[in-house]
This record gives C-alpha cells, sequence and structure tokens, in this order.
C-alpha cells in the first residue's frame, strides 16, 4: 500500500502493517535473523524492529536463541484461519485425492496472488515429485499453469495491462519473456478450459491446471498436477491425467454452486 495513503488514513494501523512486514521477511535464506537483520530487511528502525519482534515472541510467534529471531509453529495458525473459511475444502480434498490414488501425482489448489500463484492446499503423491512445493508455496504466475489460467479468465485489456506488469525471467530456455508474446498466446487459448505449460519454470516439469468456479461462474482457484516428464511423459498427462483433474475440478465446482445456495 502507498505509504502516503497509510498517513493520511486513520483508521489504518501502520505499527499492525509493519507487524505484518516483519512476519514476511523471515523466508528460506532467511530463517533466523538478528534485530539488525530484521531492521534492514523491513525497512525500520532497529528499536521498532525490536519492539515488534518482542511482541510477537510474547504471543508465541517468534523465539529467540543468543540475539537471533525465528518464527515459531504457531505462526501456521494464521494461515489455517484462512482454510477454516472455505466451507467447499473438505469436500475439494476428497475430489482431490481421487485424483491422487489414480494417476500417483501430487495435487494441489493453487490460488493468484498479485504476479504469482500460491499453494493453499496439496496432497502428496505416494511417490515424492516436486518436493520443494507445499502449503504456502508461492510460484511466479508467468510460469505456471495456474497462473495463466487465471490470465485466460480475465478480459483483453486486464490482460494486457496485468501482463506487461508481470515480472519476466529466463527460467529455463523454454520460459517465454515476451509479455506479447504470453498475451498473444493465452488470448488464443481462452477458450482452452484449461492450461499446460511445460518446462518454462524447471527443465523436466510439466504443469496441468483446471478451474474451480464459483456460484457465479468466477474463477476462485485451479486444481493443477505437476509431474516431471521422465515419470510420466506429456501424451499421458494429457490424456489420461488432464480428464482426472478436469472431472474432480468440476465436482468441486458443482459443490461449491450448491453450498452456496444455503
Amino acid at each position: 500500500m502507498n505509504e502516503k495513503i497509510e498517513k493520511d488514513n486513520k483508521d489504518i494501523v501502520t505499527a499492525f502493517i509493519k507487524g505484518l512486514n516483519v512476519i514476511k521477511s523471515f523466508d528460506r535464506e532467511n530463517t533466523s535473523m538478528t534485530l539488525s537483520d530484521v531492521a534492514k530487511k523491513v525497512d525500520i528502525t532497529r528499536a521498532s524492529a525490536r519492539r515488534l519482534l518482542l511482541t510477537l515472541e510474547s504471543q508465541g510467534y517468534v523465539a529467540q536463541i543468543d540475539g537471533f529471531f525465528s518464527l515459531t509453529p504457531k505462526i501456521i495458525d494464521l494461515g489455517y484461519s484462512y482454510f477454516a473459511s472455505l466451507p467447499w475444502s473438505d469436500l475439494a480434498y476428497q475430489n482431490m485425492k481421487k485424483v491422487v490414488d489414480a494417476c500417483k501425482l501430487s495435487c494441489s489448489i493453487s490460488i493468484l496472488d498479485g504476479s504469482n500463484v500460491i499453494c493453499i492446499m496439496r496432497i502428496p503423491a505416494t511417490r515424492i515429485l516436486n518436493e520443494g512445493i507445499h502449503v504456502g508455496s508461492r510460484l511466479p504466475a508467468a510460469y505456471t499453469a495456474t497462473g495463466r489460467l487465471f490470465m485466460t479468465q480475465m478480459d483483453e485489456k486486464n490482460l494486457y495491462e496485468y501482463v506487461l506488469k508481470l515480472p519476466f525471467k529466463e527460467m529455463t530456455k523454454k520460459s517465454i519473456t515476451d509479455p506479447y508474446k504470453l498475451y498473444d498466446k493465452l488470448i488464443k487459448e481462452k477458450k482452452l478450459g484449461y492450461q499446460v505449460v511445460e518446462e518454462e519454470i524447471e527443465d523436466g516439469l510439466m504443469s496441468l491446471a483446471v478451474p474451480i468456479f464459483n456460484r457465479e461462474n468466477k474463477m476462485i482457484a485451479a486444481m493443477n498436477i505437476g509431474s516431471h516428464l521422465s515419470y510420466k511423459n506429456t501424451k499421458v498427462l494429457k490424456e489420461e491425467v488432464l480428464p482426472l483433474l478436469i472431472n474432480a475440478a468440476k465436482d468441486t465446482s458443482d459443490a461449491i454452486k450448491l453450498l452456496q445456495q444455503y
């Protein structure tokens, strides 16, 4: 949010925003940090970082050992509040489980958040693939089937503006790095009903995504599967796995629409 808007709006608690930024400053590369580390990363004073970290520590969300702070497992409770607000999560889980049992591949549900997609539900397969993906993982929308599927739901004007703002990076030799090329591709695939991305985020990795709709037929999430092509070839994924995914997402959408009637 714009800093000026924060200062002008008396209803916004800037200290709370800073506290959230402190929580988000911890990541895979920064699992444990000093006061100075946090202050520098969040761009706040050392005194402010100290007050925020000690407040989080008092509530059990942060632990301190020898001057280094780290998040505790209690922080997961904040995420569970989101899942608890989804009345269809149990139904989605059952449908995802059918897909996993049938194709022996991990299945996820993800949503779009800015220029990234976030995994909000995941059922791992017995065979461990893409083990770096877990609930809460963020991936670039430009190179994921989920991200591109959400883009196909946008009208042409919004899609054009959205794509121009995306951060592009050559993840692999097949990655699309030209926003105009991606825009043209998505316009052509708007009526496809699903998205397939092959080896654009990681060599040898293919991802499939199909939409989950609410009662207003607005896409609210995507059910997706990723597989290394060494395990499943492209033909098998498209001809055998994709139909399973489409049926599971449709059943989930139908259940959501039924729930929203009451």
